[in-house]
């Protein structure tokens, strides 16, 4: 049983982070709140999504059955945890968010029909889930160690993005002794932001440098729109991971991207 409430808005800005990853995948569903991990199709980029249940106005949840548990570790140990699981295309739920304004909305699920429903005021839509054995396997959540943090304004991210968009196909994310840059090539121009130390609301100083596609940059761009700043975790030729927060820092988001290696 799942029975909820809560504001349409603050739930399309956490549909929008999933969706710049992932068209769909698998929810879990527990008494702490919402949880995903899922792969982009071409193993490129991977997003984490958590959502606390006290980001919901109202948030009921009971397991159907003793199967629907799952072996959490915590701290060393394993513990049982209930859980339910669906597949949800999230495009069509952001479509459907899209409509309700600021409106709270209502979500009821039966794992029985396999169908969520829907009420925004006097609206009210049925979403048919997607077999979660049909979707991708979940992927396993990669340990990594990262020399150099960065925590910058979101916008000032998001303005440089768009800038690149319009001059080459990567970007360079570095930083050289106590400045953080963002560098795209092309063939006649070239773009640069350089911020210092000072500029940035944390900066592990170091040297190094990696170069992504700008296209899953740009897609991860607009998933992070309402986060006020942002955490990039960098290595030399490492994934990017970008962090940040969500429904009013009651949900985290956690980007990975594969870096492209350049050639000698």
């Amino acid at each position: 049983m799942f029975e909820a409430k809560i504001d349409a808005s603050m739930l399309r800005e956490c549909i929008e982070s999933i969706t710049a990853i992932v068209d769909e995948g698998k929810l879990r569903i527990a008494e702490d709140g919402l949880k995903l991990w899922a792969v982009d199709p071409a193993n490129v980029a991977m997003v984490s999504f958590a959502l606390q249940s006290d980001a919901f106005d109202d948030f009921r949840f009971a397991a159907k059955d003793a199967e629907s548990s799952a072996e959490v570790e915590v701290e060393g140990t394993t513990e049982s945890k209930a859980e339910t699981e669906i597949g949800i295309d999230f495009v069509k739920l952001l479509g459907i968010l899209g409509i309700g304004g600021r409106e709270e909305v209502e979500l009821e699920l039966d794992e029985h029909a396999q169908k969520l429903f829907t009420r925004m005021g006097s609206l009210a839509y049925t979403i048919s889930l997607l077999d979660p054995s049909s979707l991708r396997k979940e992927p396993k959540v990669p340990e990594l160690e990262f020399p150099v943090q960065v925590i910058i304004e979101t916008e000032e991210f998001r303005r440089t993005i768009r800038a690149a968009e319009k001059i080459g196909d990567h970007i360079v994310l570095g930083v050289d002794g106590e400045v953080f840059y963002m560098e795209a090539e092309g063939e006649m121009e070239k773009l640069r932001l350089g911020l210092r130390k000072e500029q940035l609301i944390h900066l592990t100083p170091g040297t190094l440098h990696s170069l992504y596609s700008l296209d899953y940059i740009s897609a991860m761009s607009k998933g992070m729109s309402h986060a006020k700043n942002i955490t990039l975790n960098l290595g030399k030729d490492y994934p990017l991971q970008i962090e940040f927060e969500v429904a009013e820092g009651k949900g985290k988001v956690n980007y990975l991207v594969a870096p492209r290696i350049e050639s000698e």
